[in-house]
């Protein structure tokens, strides 16, 4: 007789040599970034943008009334404000053995380096967006629904802390005020699914999109309100405790009992700068990979190949009041 036992030996599973789709994250901020590039072999490792002067009419030089034949004698400065971002070099290494590249189902080393790949865009997205939603350092703060500061919303309930229409408008007019370039002709919003969601399932959000944006379709967008393309992506900034301070889950054991604060970007042109490395074989869109497959003094017998990328890379706020950090919760609940 054959038993269970000798029959469960004999099974081996299937393996399909499909692998399953992969978690993508959607990361916009590199499409917002002032780009400079540095070339290479210049004996620099820092960027310098420069800020031009703006106009005064307090300012030395400033127009003014002339006197008929006599020269004046006040001149207007012209002064460049520089902002250095000194790079530095960020990278990643996997390693796959000899047997694993040679007998394995799957091509091991073709995913560590998609999935390298993906995670320096993730990497390069984060660092921007914890320096825009820095409290002190980063782009100017405002708060949803017109409470005031970070510890007032972090009280109010949920219902009465969501971002509003009138909350799009007036960071545009904050941005119109202070002359912030655009991105031909608009600003950008950035928000994430919960946010987005929030929008969605406003009547008034829904009506004013729909008269407004008609029917433009752009990818990533979700509508375009007071002249504010909304771009929704999924690796946003969100609060809990303490302003500044990511958290990825809720705690209610805190004095914030009513969720999470989330950091939506209103931008415009010129807010934030980043090194562009084209040039030197890396960007935010195609790292420079190095594959070492050969025998040395470590791995005399190649029995493993090491696959990494490097990147000399950094970031920057350039002008803080030409961007807005606006938070406010969500009603989304999952």
């Amino acid at each position: 007789m054959i038993d269970s036992t000798v029959v469960a030996n004999t099974i081996q599973p299937f393996f399909s040599k499909k692998l399953l789709d992969t978690a993508i994250p959607i990361t916009k901020l590199a499409d917002y970034a002032t780009l400079e590039e540095l070339p290479p072999n210049i004996g620099s490792d820092t960027v310098r943008f420069f800020l031009p002067p703006e106009p005064d009419l307090t300012a030395t030089g400033a127009p003014g009334a002339l006197t008929e034949g006599v020269a004046p004698t006040n001149y207007r400065d012209i002064a460049f404000t520089p902002v250095d971002i000194k790079l530095l070099q960020r990278g990643q290494v996997a390693k796959v053995t000899d047997i694993a590249t040679n007998i394995g189902l799957f091509k091991y080393l073709n995913t560590a380096i998609e999935l390298m790949g993906e995670e320096f865009v993730l990497d390069v997205d984060t660092i921007m967006r914890n320096q825009l939603a820095h409290p002190t350092t980063g782009l100017s703060k405002r708060y949803a629904a017109g409470i005031v500061d970070f510890a007032t919303l972090k009280t109010t309930a949920i219902a009465a802390s969501l971002m509003t229409p009138r909350d799009v408008l007036d960071a545009a007019t904050v941005l119109k005020k202070k002359r912030a370039p655009t991105f031909g002709g608009k600003y950008v919003l950035l928000v994430t699914p919960e946010i987005s969601r929030d929008i969605l399932n406003d009547p008034n959000w829904i009506e004013l999109i729909k008269t407004q944006y008609a029917d433009k379709v752009f990818k990533g967008e979700i509508g375009e309100l007071f002249n504010v393309k909304i771009v929704e992506h999924t690796n946003g900034f969100q609060e809990d405790e303490t302003e500044g301070t990511y958290a990825g889950t809720f705690s209610t054991g805190g004095t914030n009992t009513t969720g999470l604060i989330y950091t939506s970007m209103v931008l415009g042109k010129g807010a934030f700068g980043a090194a562009n490395m084209k040039k030197m074989g890396a960007s935010p869109h195609k790292p420079q990979v190095v594959i070492v497959d050969k025998p040395d003094s470590g791995n005399p017998l190649a029995q493993y190949i090491l696959a990494g990328w490097k990147a000399y890379w950094a970031s920057t706020v350039l002008q803080k009041r030409w961007g807005i950090a606006l938070r406010s919760k969500s009603a989304f609940v999952g």
